[in-house]
């Protein structure tokens, strides 16, 4: 029981994202939850406005990370990285949103940056800052239903480490982990849906 009670501890305290990549379950559908992304505009690593006015009537894919982020992010979004390409060779060219987990240091030249650096190029793929802490916590518990926790070190940053599908009238319909290495099922999950709802 000792045991038991240590392990939990270290999952609680192990921040950024670990205990919200764990455990999920293998159903991705969360159209009965009827969670729809509330309107937000922020600023992209172009230094340019980016809302939800800008993904209106289409299907987008969002998720959180951070540019200092030496854990969970390391894995997540070369995922969402592959993923995307995946999506533009068979022939789907989704608008991805990430919404930096550190709005503090993350900086629109920071996030250009990092998106440089993991090869992003000049694809539909906005990284988002511009916003407070509390509007972060608000905005992620509303948006997605998922906790969000800022930390003075990048280890006790805790956010969710999912994949978001939103669909055209700003529902979101799907939820994905972002840290599962074998991404088939998701891909062939996003054709179907993005398909069936054209």
């Amino acid at each position: 029981m000792k045991t038991l009670i240590s392990i939990l501890t270290l999952v609680l305290l192990s921040g950024c994202g670990w205990m919200y990549g764990m455990g999920q379950s293998s159903q991705f559908d969360l159209t009965e939850a009827n969670i729809h992304v509330p309107e937000f505009t922020f600023t992209n690593q172009n230094d340019e406005s980016f809302g939800s006015g800008d993904v209106d009537g289409e299907h987008w894919l969002a998720n959180f990370a951070f540019t200092n982020c030496t854990t969970v992010c390391l894995t997540m979004m070369p995922n969402m990285n592959q993923l995307q390409q995946d999506l533009l060779a068979e022939g789907y060219p989704l608008q991805f949103v990430t919404f930096t987990a550190d709005p503090i240091d993350d900086t629109p030249s920071q996030l250009r940056q990092y998106a440089e650096n993991i090869g992003i190029g000049s694809r539909s793929w906005d990284f988002l800052t511009g916003y407070a802490i509390d509007e972060l916590e608000t905005f992620s518990n509303e948006a997605f239903r998922v906790p969000y926790a800022y930390g003075d070190t990048p280890e006790d940053i805790i956010h969710s480490t999912s994949f978001f599908l939103v669909n055209k009238e700003g529902q979101v319909v799907r939820k994905y982990n972002g840290l599962e290495m074998n991404q088939d099922d998701i891909l062939a999950d996003i054709i179907t849906y993005v398909s069936n709802d054209e």
